[in-house]
C-alpha cells in the first residue's frame, strides 16, 4: 500500500511537471507562432505593396509611352512647330515628366523643351541613344538607368523610342522622368520611417529609391532572389539593405516587359515590435499560471494522497473479491469491470469498457448457452422494480458456454452516486448449481431404480391378496417378492453407504499402515466365492506391499470389484489379482496398484466411457443382479484415500480394474489409463 501511495505521489509530481511543461510549451509555441505570423504577414504585405507599386509604375510608363508614340510621328525637324506640339500635348503628362527631347540620327540634341534652339549637345554616347542606334530598326520602349542630365542638370530616368523616316533610323524621342516620380507613390504605402521603396533594373542597378540615398544611384545589387534567371514574378525575401544597412523584409514584383523590379521593404524591428509586446505579455501570463499551478498542486497533494489511499484500499478489495462487479457511468456505459468478472466470463477489458449497456448485454449474452442467456439490462431493472420487496423471487442465473460450464448468479443495484448509475454484481454458483443438479439427478435416478422392484413387490402382493393360486404359483410369487425386496434393501444400503461416504469425506477413515498382501488374503478368505467357481489367484511376492489405508473401506471397495468380476464372467473363467508399485516422481507420491482382471463379457468403448455413473449397468438384460452403484462407491473410497481408479476393457475378452492407493514405500512403475473422476 505504501508503495502504491508513493507511486501515486510520484505520478502527482509528474502531472504537475507536465502541466508546467504544457504551460511553457504553449508559451514557446505561442512565441514561435507570433514571430512567424508577423514575419509571414510582412512577407505577404510587402509582396502586395510591391505589386501595387509595380502596377502604378506600369500605368505611368504606359502614359509616357502613349505620349511618345503620339509626338514621334510629328517630328519634322521644325523646332518651333514641334515645341508648340509638345506644349499642347505635354499637359497630359505634365505631372510625370519635366523634359521632352529629340536626338537626331547622329546623336546631337535636335530639340529640348529645356534648351535653346541653338544648343547642339552631343548625346551620342548616352545609353538610351546607343540602344536604339544599334537595334537594327527595332521599335521598342527603352527605360534607362538614372543619369545626370547634360541639359537639365538633374538625375533622371530616360524613356525613349526610335524615330523612323522612310523605314530608316532617324533619331530618338526622349522623355525624362525624375526618379522621385516612382518613389513618390511608394512613399504613401510605407508603414514606418524605416521602410523603403526601390526600383531596380534587370542588371541590378538601382533606378529609384525612397528615402533617397545619394550613394544609392547607380549602385548595383547582387545576389538578390528577383535577379535570378528562374525567379518568380513576385515574392519576398529577408536581407540587410546595401544602401543603409537596415535589415528588412522586401516584397518584390517584376515587370519583365520593361526589365524593372519594384521593391517594398519593412524594417525587421518595426515588423517584430508587436511580436515583442505580445511575447512579454505571454511570458507574464505564463509566470502567473505557473505560480497558480504550483500552488494548486501543493494544496491538492495532501487531499489527493488521502483519496488515493482510500481508492487503493477499495481497488484491493475488488481485485481480491471472488465476486465480479461491473459499474456504469451516468450515460449507462461501462466504466469499470473487476478482475473477478473478467476471469469469470473470459471477456476482455478493452472490449467492454466504454460500451453502452445494450452492447454489453449482447456481448455477455453471446457467451451464454441459449436456455440461460443474459437478458437486457433494461429488463433486469424493470424486473427489479416490479419485484421490489419480494424476497422469494427466483434467483437470476446465467450459464456460460465453453469447455467447462460455469453458472453465475447476477443482480443489479441502482446507484445514487454522482458518477455511477448502476452496478452489476456476479457470483459464481457453479458448484452450488452442480450440487443441486446432482442431487436432483440422484434422487430422480434412485426413485426410478427403487420403483422397479417396488412395483414388482406391490403387483405380486396384490395378486396374492385378490386371487387364489395353487401352491406352486404362490411359491413362485413369494420368491419374486423376496428377490425384489432384497434388491430394494441392497439399493437402499448402497445409497446410504454412498451418502455417508460423500458427507463424511473421509473424516471417519481410520488410516493405518498395512501389508496389502495380507489384506488381500483376508478379503479373499472372507469373500463368498460363487458355487462352482475357483477363488481368485493371489500375487506371490517375497517383500511386503506397505500402504496407508482404511482397512474396512478398502476391503469394501475390493470386494465390490471382485463381485463384479465374478458376475460378469463365465463359470470356467479365472479371476486374477496382481500387485505393483509406482515410485515417487517429483511432486507425485508413490502409488500401489491392485489389478483385478476377469475374462468375462467385457465392455464396448461406449460402455467403458460410462463406467462410474450412478445406476449405470453395462448389462441391460436384467439377468445379472446389481444396482449400478458399486463402482461409484469404489471410486469415492479410492479418491478419498488420495488414489485413482482405472478401468481397461475389451468387448468379449474381459475387464481389468486397477485401484491405486498411497504407498508407504517405493515400488515399480505400471502404465495404465485413468478414468475421468
Amino acid at each position: 500500500m505504501k508503495r502504491s501511495i508513493f507511486r501515486f505521489e510520484a505520478q502527482l509530481v509528474l502531472l504537475a511537471t507536465l502541466c508546467l511543461g504544457l504551460v511553457w510549451g504553449t508559451v514557446s509555441y505561442e512565441i514561435y507562432r507570433s514571430y512567424h505570423d508577423h514575419i509571414r504577414e510582412a512577407q505577404v504585405r510587402t509582396s502586395v505593396q510591391a505589386h501595387v507599386f509595380a502596377e502604378y509604375s506600369r500605368s505611368t510608363i504606359k502614359r509616357i509611352n502613349e505620349f511618345i508614340l503620339d509626338i514621334r510621328s510629328r517630328w519634322t525637324g521644325d523646332w518651333e512647330a514641334f515645341s508648340e506640339l509638345v506644349v499642347r500635348t505635354q499637359e497630359n503628362i505634365d505631372d510625370l515628366t519635366f523634359q521632352v527631347a529629340v536626338i537626331d540620327k547622329d546623336g546631337i540634341l535636335a530639340f529640348s523643351n529645356l534648351a535653346k534652339p541653338t544648343d547642339r549637345t552631343d548625346l551620342s554616347e548616352r545609353e538610351h541613344f546607343r540602344v536604339h542606334k544599334q537595334a537594327n530598326n527595332a521599335d521598342h520602349l527603352f527605360v534607362s538607368k538614372p543619369i545626370m542630365g547634360k541639359v537639365s542638370g538633374k538625375w533622371s530616368i530616360q524613356l525613349t523610342r526610335p524615330i523612323f523616316k522612310n523605314g530608316q533610323f532617324n533619331g530618338v524621342v526622349v522623355v525624362s522622368v525624375s526618379p522621385d516620380q516612382f518613389a513618390a507613390f511608394a512613399k504613401k504605402m510605407l508603414v514606418s520611417k524605416d521602410s523603403a521603396a526601390t526600383v531596380v533594373r534587370n542588371t541590378g542597378e538601382i533606378m529609384a529609391r525612397y528615402p533617397a540615398v545619394d550613394a544609392g544611384f547607380g549602385l548595383i545589387l547582387r545576389d538578390r532572389p528577383f535577379l535570378n534567371a528562374n525567379a518568380p514574378i513576385s515574392g519576398s525575401y529577408r536581407q540587410v539593405s546595401a544602401t543603409d544597412g537596415q535589415e528588412r523584409i522586401f516584397g518584390f514584383y517584376t515587370l519583365p516587359e520593361y526589365g524593372m523590379h519594384f521593391l517594398l521593404g519593412e524594417s525587421i524591428n518595426d515588423i517584430l515590435a508587436p511580436h515583442h509586446a505580445h511575447r512579454n505579455a505571454v511570458l507574464l501570463v505564463a509566470v502567473i499560471a505557473s505560480l497558480l499551478i504550483s500552488a494548486l498542486f501543493f494544496m491538492l497533494f495532501h487531499s489527493l494522497t488521502a483519496r488515493e489511499t482510500i481508492r487503493q484500499q477499495l481497488m484491493t478489495i475488488f481485485e481480491l473479491s471472488p465476486d465480479g462487479f461491473v459499474s456504469f457511468d451516468t450515460s449507462h456505459r461501462v466504466m469499470y469491470a473487476s478482475p473477478a468478472f473478467l476471469s469469470l466470463t473470459g471477456l476482455r477489458r478493452d472490449d467492454i469498457i466504454g460500451v453502452g449497456e445494450q452492447a454489453f448485454s449482447e456481448q455477455l449474452a453471446r457467451i451464454c448457452i441459449e436456455k440461460n442467456r443474459f437478458p437486457d439490462i433494461t429488463s433486469i431493472r424493470e424486473s427489479l422494480s416490479n419485484e421490489e420487496g419480494n424476497k422469494d423471487r427466483r434467483r437470476p442465473l446465467i450459464e456460460l458456454a465453453g469447455a467447462s460450464t460455469r453458472v453465475l448468479e447476477y443482480d443489479i443495484r441502482i446507484s445514487n452516486a454522482v458518477s455511477v448509475s448502476q452496478i452489476l454484481y456476479f457470483r459464481d454458483v457453479t458448484h452450488e448449481s452442480e450440487v443441486d443438479r446432482l442431487k436432483s439427478e440422484f434422487l430422480s435416478t434412485a426413485a426410478h431404480e427403487l420403483r422397479t422392484p417396488m412395483t414388482t413387490i406391490y403387483g405380486f402382493a396384490e395378486l396374492l391378496l385378490e386371487r387364489d393360486f395353487d401352491e406352486a404359483s404362490r411359491r413362485d410369487f413369494l420368491d419374486t417378492i423376496v428377490r425384489q425386496s432384497r434388491l430394494t434393501v441392497s439399493i437402499l444400503n448402497e445409497l446410504l453407504d454412498l451418502v455417508r461416504i460423500e458427507e463424511r469425506r473421509g473424516k471417519d477413515f481410520n488410516i493405518e499402515q498395512l501389508d496389502l498382501r495380507e489384506l488381500l488374503h483376508e478379503i479373499v478368505a472372507g469373500f463368498g466365492i460363487p458355487e462352482g467357481r475357483t477363488p481368485p489367484s493371489l500375487p506371490i511376492a517375497a517383500t511386503p506391499f506397505w500402504v496407508r489405508i482404511d482397512r474396512k473401506k478398502l476391503t469394501q471397495a475390493i470386494s465390490n470389484v471382485l463381485s463384479n468380476a465374478y458376475k460378469y464372467s463365465s463359470t470356467d473363467s479365472a479371476v486374477e489379482i496382481n500387485l505393483s508399485q509406482t515410485p515417487s516422481n517429483g511432486n507425485t507420491p508413490s502409488q500401489t496398484s491392485i489389478r483385478i482382471t476377469d475374462h468375462g463379457i467385457g465392455m464396448t468403448p461406449q460402455q467403458l466411457a460410462r463406467v462410474g455413473e450412478r445406476f449405470y449397468r453395462a448389462d441391460t438384460s436384467g439377468k445379472i443382479p446389481g444396482t449400478g452403484l458399486g463402482i461409484s462407491i469404489v471410486r469415492e473410497i479410492v479418491n478419498l484415500h488420495g488414489g485413482n481408479i482405472e478401468v481397461e476393457s475389451t468387448f468379449g475378452a474381459g475387464t481389468t480394474v486397477t485401484l491405486q492407493v498411497p504407498t508407504a514405500n517405493d515400488g515399480t512403475k505400471v502404465n495404465s489409463v485413468k478414468i475421468n473422476d
